[in-house]
């Protein structure tokens, strides 16, 4: 169940293959037997995998139709997040704690203002959430998908990567706690479809799919920073102190994280959108020709007479260059 393409496979019929099996797992997590809070988490990444996809896809599938299917996904890890929110909050705090000279004391004072933080989702947000991706599975299973070869990807590729270069652009030109975040989503999203794609050249795209993973840890820890300090400000009546130390120490570590995330950025985004589609693209055909090529060498070894006329061959060579 490999988030990835298949050589060979048709791109409509993996594009459904993988939505199926993605809404399986959420399903399957969602039912289990393991904690809520470990369900609720491995879900809502199925879903990120799964909107990452439709990105991919927009063209291929309409305006309207990518619309109303990310908004779904979208609202059904909504549904799913409540108490898990306020846990990311608690751990978000640990961490500042930890990465500056916020006192221990001012942390405290804020966490008490969190209520009791477990991570958990509700039972019924639960059994709601598995009904709403019954629904979602059947449509994503029988997607009607317009396009032929590569240019059903590689067209919402190009599109994505884009967005992607563009907010990595804003985030640094005007500097904002939001524009962060829109790059955020955009490396995000572009970490899971060189994922999707990564058998074209598992060594290059695997690595661009690994630094926008940590390009995307990097500014997740950013935005966590940043929804701290919007629930410091909320709090600032009841402790006024506390909260303002604990807002000065948040946007002192965003500023490091940014700092980092830059040249990770100029690294990443470097090629223009045109010109990584052609090249994933070329990617694909060539790794698809070198499957074929390897599977009809293969068929030829295990070929009798073949492979007795190739062994004499050698032999025949072999003599040659011993008189030489």
């Amino acid at each position: 169940m490999a988030f990835r393409f298949k050589l060979g496979e048709p791109f409509d019929e993996g594009c459904r293959r993988i939505s199926v099996e993605q809404i399986d797992r959420a399903q399957g997590i969602l039912r289990g037997n393991g904690g809520e809070a470990a369900a609720v988490h491995e879900t809502r990444k199925s879903l990120k995998r799964l909107r990452a996809l439709l990105r991919l896809i927009r063209p291929a599938i309409g305006e309207e139709t990518f619309k109303a299917e990310n908004r779904e996904l979208r609202d059904i890890g909504l549904s799913l997040s409540g108490a898990r929110d306020r846990h990311v909050l608690g751990e978000t705090l640990d961490k500042l704690l930890s990465a500056s000279n916020l006192s221990p004391k001012s942390a405290e004072a804020l966490r008490k203002r969190l209520g009791p933080v477990d991570g958990h989702g509700t039972p019924l947000a639960m059994d709601a959430a598995h009904e709403r991706l019954e629904a979602a599975r059947e449509r994503l299973g029988a997607l009607p998908i317009e396009g032929s070869d590569f240019d059903i990807v590689g067209r919402g590729l190009e599109r994505s990567y884009r967005r992607a270069r563009r907010a990595f652009a804003e985030a640094y030109r005007c500097p904002g706690d939001e524009a962060f975040h829109e790059w955020r989503k955009g490396a995000q999203a572009h970490w899971r479809q060189m994922l999707l794609l990564s058998r074209a050249w598992p060594d290059y795209l695997g690595a661009r799919a690994a630094e926008a993973r940590t390009l995307s840890q990097i500014l997740g820890d950013d935005h966590d920073l940043a929804l701290l300090v919007t629930f410091a400000r909320s709090q600032a009546d009841a402790v006024s102190e506390p909260a303002e130390q604990v807002e000065a120490a948040a946007r002192g570590r965003q500023a490091e994280l940014r700092q980092m995330a830059r040249p990770r950025g100029e690294r990443l985004f470097a090629a223009s959108p045109k010109r990584l589609r052609r090249s994933v693209g070329i990617f694909w055909q060539s790794a698809e020709a070198l499957k074929d090529a390897e599977g009809a060498e293969a068929e030829t070894e295990t070929s009798g007479p073949a492979r007795r006329v190739r062994q004499g061959g050698r032999r025949q060579r072999s003599d040659v260059a011993a008189k030489t």
